[in-house]
């Protein structure tokens, strides 16, 4: 399963939820889904969701999934791993009204230093973490990487461009 959250702020974070839902359109992601949407605006149509959820929800949705995929909210990502789990955190962005400023980006780019998650800036990114997973995840334990790999994604969306 996977596992998607928002966080409980006052902020939309329709790119997210929207990227789940074309990734299970066009095959990309595949198994169950299930969100935790906030008050985003975007109602998902190929998954199953809850603007809000208790916090013993949160946790055991999290022990459950296979992936957790979220914003980059502090609270949340100290639970994932406090709960033993590599999440794929996709940042809000304040260009794109999903904060009032980019902290996101910045607290990011810390895990991804300290290769604690694999990061991801935008929706491409995003389906090429979710597909690659395991492999992503066995880097950081291997300590080989820092977030989505690079050279692999450029790889990647080259073949998609060229």
């Amino acid at each position: 399963m996977i596992f998607v959250s928002v966080g409980t702020e006052n902020f939309q974070f329709d790119r997210l939820l929207e990227c789940i839902d074309k990734g299970i359109e066009s095959r990309d992601i595949e198994g169950t889904v299930f969100a935790q949407t906030g008050c985003s605006g975007y109602r998902p149509r190929h998954y199953q969701f809850k603007d809000y959820i208790a916090y013993d929800e949160m946790v055991e949705n999290i022990e459950l999934a296979d992936i957790v995929i979220m914003h980059a909210g502090i609270g949340s990502t100290l639970l994932c791993l406090e709960l033993g789990k590599v999440p794929i955190l996709l940042p809000r962005m304040y260009e794109k009204n999903e904060h009032l400023d980019d902290h996101q980006l910045e607290f990011s780019k810390k895990f991804q230093t300290v290769k604690k998650a694999i990061v991801v800036y935008n929706e491409e990114e995003l389906l090429f973490a979710i597909k690659n997973y395991h492999n992503l995840v066995n880097d950081i334990k291997n300590n080989k990487t820092s977030g989505v790999d690079r050279l692999r994604l450029d790889e990647h969306l080259t073949g998609l461009l060229g």
